[in-house]
């Protein structure tokens, strides 16, 4: 359900190079126009249709999805001009050195975040990473998840596979997944999503029992997902949420990600929990997957929690 908004109250979110499934479900819980401008560095094409925009909606409150720091910047200097309320959706790509173009194109930015009026983060861990005189503005928003439009089972053969959603970023442990699947549950059917050419080395695992799907369109993604017995993922990372963890959650499927302090709080006793460097705990999360049930009391609560996040998010945006 989305939250009902004053039909005055102009929301825009904005996102330029890539969008994210997070921002298209924010997008919908709000109530919120989308502006998506892809573009390339240096983002000249998705700055000038920023500013024409702002100029023609004149919102009252602004989310940019980060990690493009260039947007984070244009979007203050607009502020000057609108004085709407502004607030950086911030993703870990922003905080956090993944290669050296991330370090020189956002962390320059980062010392702009305390002049925001709300910061949004994902997980409490990722509030270690934020500069210290941002914290006092930041909250944490979880995923609407109950945004995923289901699907149904349609699909007649009753065969059990697990699906492993993946992106091919180098903080998935993906490899380690596969290499336990090969070795302890051979019998297993696991399907990659995504599109492997990111990572082809990893197409040597292929066989039978283990399918590369390639890049599918969203309706056959959410079908496969809908008949999975299971859904893998995970993160080496120690402050990263996982969407492939919220589309289980939201199709009511058994959930197997890695263990760490961000994805336990964000989570809670909903998946199982395995260890990504020892073989034996990925294959027995592998296994319970075939066998268990959903947690739905857990499900429940961490509904309950999605929604009372969003309405702070609303109430701090929203003029009295």
């Amino acid at each position: 359900m989305a939250i009902a908004m004053p039909l005055d109250k102009r929301i825009v979110i904005v996102a330029w190079k890539r969008l994210s499934r997070r921002t298209e479900l924010l997008s919908k819980a709000l109530n919120a126009k989308m502006l998506f401008f892809p573009d390339k560095l240096p983002y000249l094409r998705a700055a000038f249709l920023t500013v024409r925009a702002m100029a023609k909606i004149k919102p009252d409150a602004v989310i940019v999805q980060l990690p493009q720091g260039p947007l984070l910047l244009e979007a203050l200097i607009l502020k000057l001009f609108y004085s709407y309320k502004l607030v950086a959706d911030v993703h870990t790509g922003f905080l956090m050195k993944w290669e050296w173009k991330s370090l020189i194109l956002n962390m320059p930015f980062k010392r702009l975040l305390n002049k925001c009026d709300v910061i949004v983060i994902h997980n409490e861990k990722m509030r270690e990473l934020l500069p210290g005189d941002s914290k006092p503005r930041v909250l944490v928003v979880y995923d609407p998840w109950y945004m995923i439009k289901l699907v149904r089972t349609s699909w007649s053969s009753k065969e059990h596979y697990v699906v492993f959603p993946a992106s091919y970023h180098p903080d998935e442990p993906l490899e380690e997944v596969l290499e336990a699947k090969k070795e302890l549950c051979p019998n297993v059917k696991l399907m990659i999503t995504g599109d492997w050419k990111k990572r082809p080395q990893l197409k040597r695992y292929e066989s039978e029992q283990i399918r590369f799907t390639g890049f599918l369109p969203k309706n056959e993604y959410e079908l496969l997902i809908a008949n999975a017995s299971g859904i893998i993922s995970g993160t080496k990372e120690e402050y990263t949420a996982l969407m492939s963890a919220w589309e289980a959650i939201a199709h009511a499927k058994p959930l197997a990600i890695t263990k760490s302090l961000a994805l336990e709080e964000t989570y809670g006793r909903y998946p199982i929990y395995y260890d990504w460097r020892n073989k034996k705990s990925i294959a027995a999360a592998i296994n319970q997957l075939l066998i268990s049930s959903p947690n739905m009391v857990a499900r429940n609560r961490l509904y309950a929690i999605a929604l009372e996040s969003l309405e702070k998010l609303r109430v701090l945006i929203t003029p009295l």
